[in-house]
């Protein structure tokens, strides 16, 4: 479910105007060498201010980027718009697409599921699955189980490692319900799809007081 308060992140930061470098190397893999790079069609769920379709548009993909914040959709638009770069955005519910089934080649969360409880992301992953075509690829990256700040919050109710806030670490006060991923839940939750990999990413900040940890994986529609 979305939270009213990604507006306000959304409005108050600058951060995030470039994809990260994980999920270039993906797409470089998997569809640079596409015959028509604008016949590969690649949603993003949760796209925030447009950083990564901003690349994709960039790179000759046809995109289309959902989000529950009007100011996320709005300002990822108007950067798309001033580069000239053709691209679809639009304010809706991820937990219930928009689109008809078999539409994208390819889907892409990048720290989106992390801020919805369990529940609903297994219902926005049976949605992914459904809009992808046969062959299709998800590229997932969430926040894992490990990270600092885990158990410094409150927790919702009925389920594990999924919080209300977080007290300390790097998604400390004001980031909204955050949901740490165990490696014991990855298959039960990608259950749709067939996992490909499985990776991990490390980073810390503040001489290493605050360590953030991340899976990255990369799934296909069977």
């Amino acid at each position: 479910m979305w939270n009213r308060i990604w507006d306000t992140i959304f409005s108050d930061n600058e951060w995030g105007k470039y994809p990260p470098e994980d999920l270039i190397r993906f797409i470089a893999r998997d569809f640079y060498a596409a015959p028509s790079r604008s016949d590969v069609r690649i949603l993003e769920v949760g796209c925030g201010t447009g950083a990564n379709l901003w690349y994709l548009a960039r790179e000759g993909f046809r995109v289309t980027g959902i989000d529950g914040s009007r100011v996320g959709v709005e300002r990822a638009a108007a950067r798309l718009k001033a580069e000239s770069l053709e691209g679809t955005v639009l304010v809706g519910d991820i937990v219930s697409l928009p689109f008809e089934d078999e539409t994208f080649d390819c889907a892409i969360d990048i720290e989106c599921l992390y801020a919805n409880s369990r529940k609903d992301c297994a219902r926005i992953l049976s949605e992914i699955h459904r809009v992808l075509k046969p062959g299709g690829k998800l590229f997932s990256k969430t926040f894992m189980t490990g990270t600092t700040g885990e158990g410094s919050g409150p927790k919702l109710e009925g389920e594990e490692n999924t919080y209300l806030e977080l007290r300390e670490g790097p998604l400390r006060q004001g980031c909204g319900l955050i949901r740490l991923t165990s490696e014991r839940e990855i298959p039960e939750l990608y259950h749709p799809f067939r996992i490909d990999s499985v990776d991990t990413l490390l980073r810390s900040e503040k001489n290493q007081a605050h360590v953030t940890k991340e899976w990255i994986i990369q799934c296909t529609k069977a």
